[in-house]
């Protein structure tokens, strides 16, 4: 069993390299934002369906190329967990890891399920926004937008540093995302939020669009939140030098989940603000 481990254990090593993946998904995330704002916005609709189109084989691709290495990590674990009662530096399998991608999958359900009841309800409305309903202001939102993309890069940053031996970089880089997590709530609590509540009388009781909006906004700003704890408590562990170049699945998976929530803004963005302008996306079922 001990040989195993071992030979379980130098393959890891061996196949623990950078990979471009997050970074090539991150960037094709564009194409899919403007796909569904030419979609929304019913202009160059052919161009924009090729948009999502192209977003969708990029991401099946990298679904494809992951599934094949899911066995192998799981059955390391396991063999990891009879070979020592206590696992030694557990998250050592893997650069995602099994749990990871079951939790991943049930976070895209949760948020795949309230993007589906909220096109599914809005399609029963004529006119989108309905009548009365209060113009969204963009601008806060935008620069909420850049935080994301900022900590995105810098998650990445910190992943990178890590795996070259670097750790002060990737404490840094860990710190910074934090922090643009953390500056995105406050824009959003502090700024944006108080005054639709307060100087715009948009509340979650102003019908299906106010509650829609809070919900579905709420839902993401909640897991940002989570996502800010998990990467200070991250950042105290690479502070203490408990990340190497082999043993960083828990900073991995951090930044997996991060990505995934920057990608969800994204489609917030997209659909609640920017298909809030102009004229209503058809959708009326008669």
């Amino acid at each position: 069993m001990s040989g195993e481990i071992e030979e379980l254990h130098e393959t890891g090593e061996a196949e623990e390299e950078g990979s471009l993946w997050p970074a090539v998904i991150g960037l094709n995330t564009a194409a899919l934002i403007a796909g569904l704002l030419m979609l929304i916005k019913g202009f160059m609709v052919q161009v924009g369906l090729l948009l999502i189109l192209y977003y969708i084989v990029v991401l099946v691709a990298f679904i494809v190329k992951e599934v094949k290495t899911w066995p192998r990590v799981v059955a390391a674990f396991f063999n990891r967990l009879k070979g020592t009662p206590i696992p030694v530096e557990p998250e050592k399998i893997g650069s995602v890891g099994f749990p990871t991608a079951i939790f991943l999958l049930t976070e895209a359900a949760l948020f795949a399920a309230a993007f589906g009841a909220y096109f599914l309800i809005r399609s029963t409305f004529p006119t989108w926004p309905p009548p009365g309903a209060p113009h969204l202001e963009d601008f806060i939102p935008r620069i909420q937008t850049a935080f994301l993309l900022l900590s995105s890069l810098m998650i990445e940053w910190a992943v990178w540093s890590v795996k070259r031996g670097r750790n002060d970089h990737a404490f840094i880089g860990i710190v910074a995302t934090a922090l643009l997590g953390t500056a995105f709530l406050v824009a959003k609590l502090g700024f944006e939020w108080p005054h639709l509540l307060f100087d715009v009388g948009f509340t979650p009781a102003s019908g299906f669009y106010g509650s829609s909006f809070y919900i579905l906004l709420g839902a993401h700003g909640a897991h940002v939140l989570g996502g800010v704890i998990v990467l200070t408590i991250v950042a105290g562990r690479a502070k203490m030098g408990q990340f190497t170049p082999s043993n960083h699945g828990l900073l991995e998976a951090t930044s997996i989940y991060w990505h995934f929530v920057h990608l969800v803004w994204l489609l917030l963005f997209a659909i609640i603000y920017e298909g809030g302008f102009g004229p209503a996306w058809s959708m009326a079922v008669y």
